[in-house]
């Protein structure tokens, strides 16, 4: 991943446009348990208008964003057999998303849909 000198700037911007951001953990499962790496994302619920008819959103389910600059080195993208500890607490990595916000080839955030 290229990291451009203003990709803190992308990162401020991030969490001042979604809101604050808190402590998760990202459990990496690797067969035998889970390996955890700590972040920050910015977490909330999904918003009626994301929920599509027969799509793996539902109503309760969570969005959680984390920045580009907050990912842990060398942990790959996340599956559903991976979970997320968000205050305490661990959810299903239900959908995992890379690609829609980047800019230039280089992730701005990473977008999670969590269930608990």
């Amino acid at each position: 991943m290229t990291v451009h000198g203003d990709f803190q700037g992308m990162h401020d911007f991030v969490v001042a446009d979604l809101g604050v951001d808190e402590s998760v953990v990202l459990m990496e499962n690797n067969g035998t348990g889970f390996t955890n790496h700590p972040s920050r994302a910015v977490v909330h619920q999904h918003k009626e208008y994301d929920l599509v008819p027969g799509g793996t959103i539902q109503q309760g389910d969570l969005k959680v964003l984390i920045s580009g600059t907050r990912w842990p080195a060398g942990l790959r993208d996340l599956e559903r057999k991976d979970r997320v500890e968000i205050q305490g607490k661990p959810y299903s990595v239900i959908h995992f998303d890379r690609f829609t916000r980047n800019v230039g080839g280089s992730p701005v955030a990473y977008e999670l849909s969590c269930r608990g």
